[in-house]
């Protein structure tokens, strides 16, 4: 058996993921190619994982439900039991990316960790046509979110609640100056009212 055998070799596929150069600013080469192969593993790791946290979430869905036609109470309970380590809305969008994209996508299975949950249940809910622009946009290596989805879909995006509360503010600052400059405005009026009564007007003593 040749020495290169024996040695750890790197996958190729772990070459092509690119780190920001002040992470990897004064690592050597085999260090970079570990952080590389690490951040690849890890990636696929989770992707994996979610993936089939899915399909087990969507198949014990449909095994509690059996043949009812709405999901029973026992589903719901399960949701919110903390038995898994999602939220009710997260096992929810787990279950509709399921059998709304997952299984019928050709997407190797690490592309899927980057996307959030809440999108992959946005992109199970769109048109095949937009689900394979954002496949295409995933395989690129891009990472696609909720408001990308909306974008492509045409679904109107609501402003943030941290916007909608920046507005909020400026108002009620508006208001508060306002309140301000009625204040100063009083003020200077009875600061002109009481200059106006000290005015003595003095007559020349050589007028008669």
């Amino acid at each position: 058996m040749a020495l290169s055998d024996l040695v750890a070799t790197i996958e190729e596929e772990a070459l092509e993921v690119v780190i920001d150069n002040d992470v990897i600013e004064g690592l050597e080469t085999h260090q970079i190619e570990a952080m590389q192969e690490a951040v690849l593993k890890i990636n696929r790791g989770n992707a994996i994982y979610l993936v089939g946290c899915a399909k087990h979430l969507h198949d014990l869905r449909n095994a509690i439900k059996g043949s009812k036609r709405n999901d029973p109470r026992q589903w719901s309970r399960f949701k919110k039991s903390g038995l898994v380590p999602f939220k009710p809305r997260e096992i929810q969008d787990l279950v509709a990316a399921w059998s709304g994209w997952m299984v019928h996508s050709q997407l190797p299975p690490e592309k899927f960790n980057l996307v959030g949950i809440r999108t992959l249940q946005k992109i199970a809910a769109a048109p095949a046509g937009i689900q394979r622009e954002v496949e295409g946009r995933l395989l690129k290596g891009d990472r696609v979110t909720e408001k990308d989805v909306k974008e492509l879909t045409g679904e109107k995006i609501r402003p943030s609640k941290k916007g909608r509360r920046k507005k909020e503010m400026t108002l009620f600052e508006a208001k508060a100056r306002i309140k301000e400059l009625e204040i100063e405005n009083l003020k200077l009026k009875g600061l002109l009212k009481s200059n106006k009564d000290k005015v003595v007007i003095s007559i020349p003593k050589n007028v008669k």
